[in-house]
């Protein structure tokens, strides 16, 4: 199988480092419960420009690995293809492909697509994990099984069963093995 991974908020703990730069910055005491919508500007109330000055910082923070991706990924590269996602400025590339060399994430290729339009179909992901609710009901039709890495800004309802929705990288396999035995 073909599987799509975004990169923050599934495989980089993004708001471990990005939580201190808010303290530092703005004197916010923010926790993640307290981000519960992706565009962090709205959350903090600044503009996008200052927003996007926060995402930059933190990722060239060196950020942390989501428990388990590491572990979870060289699982799915032994069977599958697994091409990583990112909507992170495209100057930071060779950053982000530091970083995934430095932590030791194996992955087939590294595509990088404007946020949100990750879900453009020439793809042909079997597979996505994601964090972006936005990014996760796009792919809906476009791939055989949608995960949304849980957090407080993807909360839904889920009313149309379009996606699978997982809290670890554990349920994550959980839900490619299960996809085994269909058909």
């Amino acid at each position: 199988m073909r599987i799509g991974i975004d990169i923050d908020g599934v495989v980089a703990d993004f708001v471990k480092t990005f939580i201190p730069l808010v303290q530092e910055r703005y004197g916010l005491a923010l926790a993640e419960k307290d981000i519960y919508v992706h565009d962090l500007f709205l959350v903090l109330g600044i503009t996008e420009c200052e927003a996007t000055e926060l995402i930059r910082a933190t990722i060239c923070s060196d950020p942390d690995l989501i428990d388990g991706a590491k572990e979870a990924i060289y699982t799915l590269n032994r069977q599958h293809d697994v091409i990583l996602l990112t909507a992170r400025p495209e100057d930071l590339l060779d950053v982000t492909r530091r970083w995934l060399s430095r932590r030791g994430i194996e992955y087939r290729d590294l595509v990088h697509l404007r946020e949100g339009h990750k879900f453009a179909p020439e793809h042909g992901f079997d597979v996505v994990v994601d964090d972006h609710l936005r990014e996760v009901i796009g792919f809906a039709g476009k791939a055989r099984k949608i995960i949304v890495f849980d957090h407080p800004w993807n909360q839904s309802f889920n009313l149309r069963g379009l996606f699978d929705r997982a809290y670890t990288w554990g349920d994550v396999l959980a839900i490619v093995d299960a996809m085994k035995a269909q058909p």
